[in-house]
């Protein structure tokens, strides 16, 4: 079976989107559960410093899945879509469209793919367009976009970073598809996903333990 890093398209990122939210909150809570992990081990050795050290633990890691892990990476011709447990690799010659409302979509076809990581605030989505059934990337809409294909510089305060990430995504698929001739791509190109199981494990091991201690 073929690992993410050997598919094609994969390698050195060409642009790491960075997250919207939840990066204060999620750090100012692991600091504080990080205070808490070592005031149960100094200062708390008894079986309830056991328990909320467990607790402190497990809460951290569900912290760190739902607040900072969720992200965006862009590479050649893959966009990564990485959530709390589980990522997904999206062809960039496949994109059919892209949209940033409460969190990152993108469409393959009618296949939608998530991102929670990036997310446009609430007043900014009132009135904003809805994906249609069958919505493509034309050439208009790529000039359009082309238009604001650069990271907005201190002076260009109309572009907001949502906005910005939507026309960057869509820059890089018209550029993969102008890489990519007509009747080379790969047969089995499709979106892929994978769980992250190295979360997952990280997740499980400290809730049985945070359970198993309250069984003391």
């Amino acid at each position: 079976m073929t690992s993410a890093q050997d598919r094609p398209g994969r390698g050195e990122p060409v642009e790491r989107f960075h997250p919207t939210g939840g990066r204060i909150v999620g750090s100012l809570s692991l600091a504080v559960i990080a205070g808490i992990l070592v005031y149960a081990v100094v200062a708390e050795r008894t079986v309830d410093g056991l328990k909320l050290g467990a607790g402190a633990a497990f809460f951290g890691v569900l912290v760190w899945l739902t607040q900072l892990r969720p992200r965006v990476t862009a590479y050649r011709d893959v966009l990564r879509l990485q959530n709390s447990v589980r990522d997904i690799d999206v062809p960039l010659t496949l994109l059919d469209d892209v949209h940033v409302g409460r969190m990152l979509s993108v469409w393959v076809g009618q296949k939608r793919y998530v991102c929670v990581g990036i997310s446009a605030p609430l007043r900014t989505m009132v009135g904003s367009r809805k994906h249609g059934s069958s919505s493509v990337l034309g050439w208009d809409r790529l000039g359009e976009y082309a238009e604001h294909a650069t990271p907005p510089r201190p002076e260009q305060s109309a572009v907001s970073y949502p906005e910005y990430v939507e026309s960057r995504i869509v820059t890089l698929a018209d550029e993969a598809r102008r890489r990519t001739e007509v009747g080379e791509r790969a047969a089995d190109e499709a979106a892929r996903g994978e769980w992250a199981w190295p979360a997952i494990g990280a997740l499980a091991a400290t809730g049985a333990a945070f359970l198993g201690s309250l069984l003391l």
